[in-house]
């Protein structure tokens, strides 16, 4: 009967750490600048705060995801470094991307009167715990308050 239990007890364990990681929380847009503007093109910088809800680190080993302000697509981002995401904390994406003109200046109207705009973001990320990589989704769609630097 002790052997019975015992090897319940560790088959339990091993379906409780091999379960599915939770996604990261979105959990705002920080330190938006704008690197260079063109007529046809410009360069925007930013940190994306996020949140891991897991009790393990894991590495974030790259990502992609479209970006759209006020449900017009703005651009899209690539994550191609590795970072280090700390167990149930927050952290830092640092992104950039290639910012279509007309559609800034299609939105500049209520970006300037409202100072928030509705922001979607909508892509994947690939993780990695122990050497076992899984993808997970970025989902996020909401208010945004945006605070730009030049």
């Amino acid at each position: 009967m002790k052997l019975f239990s015992a090897f319940s007890a560790i088959i339990l364990l091993g379906l409780v750490a091999c379960s599915k990681p939770q996604a990261p929380v979105y959990g705002g847009l920080e330190d938006i600048r704008i690197n260079s503007v063109t007529l046809g093109e410009s360069a925007l910088s930013a940190n994306l705060k996020y949140y891991n809800p897991n009790n393990f680190a894991m590495k974030l080993k790259s990502g992609e995801m479209g970006v759209y302000v006020n449900n017009r697509f703005l651009g899209r981002t690539t994550l191609d470094t590795s970072i280090q995401v700390p167990a149930r904390d927050s952290f830092l994406i640092p992104v950039s991307m290639k910012v279509n003109m007309k559609e800034v200046f299609s939105n500049a109207l209520d970006i300037l009167l409202n100072n928030e705009v509705n922001l979607r973001l909508d892509g994947y990320a690939r993780m990695a715990k122990g050497g076992i990589g899984f993808t997970v989704p970025i989902k996020y769609e909401g208010k945004q308050t945006l605070d730009i630097h030049l």
